[in-house]
């Protein structure tokens, strides 16, 4: 995965952040160049189960923890991407919050 190559700060609120990726990194963003989010493999703080169900365990869960639950509805279509690094698959997900989600941030 990239990395950072350099932070400087503009602002008391914005930074001008450099990054170094690989070309087929940059080709994944699919030409996006706003809503970028970043994260760090290391920052990741909590842990959940792949809970595995059906016959011969065709059908893979992920738990979501509880945590979580508050402001999602179920049954909702539910974005995802899957990474694959070197030697991990990190999994993306994203859902819409509820009406009271937002009212409570």
């Amino acid at each position: 995965m990239g990395k950072l190559s350099s932070l400087k700060t503009i602002s008391q609120d914005k930074v001008i952040v450099t990054l170094e990726l690989t070309h087929n990194e940059s080709l994944w963003l699919k030409g996006n160049i706003e809503d970028i989010h970043i994260f760090a493999e290391n920052n990741l703080e909590y842990k959940t189960k792949l809970v595995q169900r059906g016959k011969k365990e065709s059908t893979k869960y992920f738990l979501m923890p509880k945590k979580f639950k508050k402001g999602i509805k179920s049954n909702e279509i539910v974005d995802c991407n899957r990474i694959e690094t070197e030697n991990k698959f990190i999994y993306i997900f994203s859902t819409n919050k509820t009406i009271e989600a937002k009212i409570n941030n």
